[in-house]
């Protein structure tokens, strides 16, 4: 029993001890917090401030460039922009040639029949040949292709001919119930009529009338009939005779 009252003296002592310790810390940290918040910090010196540059004052020759730049406003610009010159417009063609046939003889080079109107007195004209103010660049059975002011034309055969509607002779129905005695018609021509040379075709030959049934070899006025077989039908000219 006594030892143990001994060891229970012993514990006692040493929890005073350690509580005296804790509050010994305890007064040391108040003491420092409350030097510190008493005690403070000497103030530092802070240098002033540099002074600004001296602005002048604005005047109005500054702003000039503002003015001149206006997005908003483009007639403030003393620059004055001249709209290029207008292109001068396009001058019309001339009417084409009135085409009447293509003649392709072998030998011969190609050439077509033309008139500078309808109408007009028609010829032979070959490549590199003026008519009016074409001038004849080259030609084929289908194409003929035509220059004009430095400027080519490439136009369909089919499109430069003529086609006159066939004129109604036929007389008014008011004339006829008027008992108007209708005209005799024309006799058709005769077939010495269509037979013979026809238009020149350059080279010294001569094309064929429409409609000319005299046969091959047929000399008329110093020139020979001669007809060739052609991919395209028979085809006709008159030759001199030799």
């Amino acid at each position: 029993m006594s030892k143990l009252r001994l060891l229970d003296l012993a514990l006692l002592v040493l929890a005073g001890l350690l509580g005296w310790q804790v509050r010994r810390e305890w007064i040391d940290s108040h003491a420092r917090a409350q030097a510190l918040l008493q005690g403070g910090l000497p103030p530092s010196k802070v240098p002033g401030l540099a002074p600004l540059d001296k602005v002048d004052p604005p005047t109005a020759a500054a702003y000039a460039e503002v003015a001149t730049k206006n997005l908003f406003s483009a007639d403030r610009n003393p620059n004055v922009i001249v709209d290029p010159p207008k292109p001068e417009p396009e001058k019309p063609p001339p009417p084409f040639p009135v085409a009447h046939g293509v003649m392709m003889w072998e030998g011969v080079p190609p050439t077509i029949v033309l008139s500078e109107k309808a109408g007009g007195p028609q010829k032979g004209y070959q490549a590199g040949q003026s008519i009016g103010q074409w001038k004849l660049l080259s030609v084929d059975n289908s194409y003929v292709d035509l220059e004009w002011d430095g400027k080519e034309f490439k136009k369909r055969i089919d499109e430069l001919i003529v086609r006159t509607p066939i004129a109604d002779d036929s007389e008014p129905a008011a004339s006829k119930s008027k008992g108007a005695r209708p005209k005799p018609a024309a006799p058709p021509p005769s077939s010495g009529s269509r037979s013979g040379p026809g238009v020149d075709v350059g080279g010294g030959l001569k094309g064929c009338v429409p409609g000319d049934a005299s046969p091959d070899g047929t000399v008329v006025d110093g020139m020979k009939k001669v007809v060739t077989a052609t991919p395209f039908g028979n085809g006709c000219r008159w030759e001199p005779a030799k």
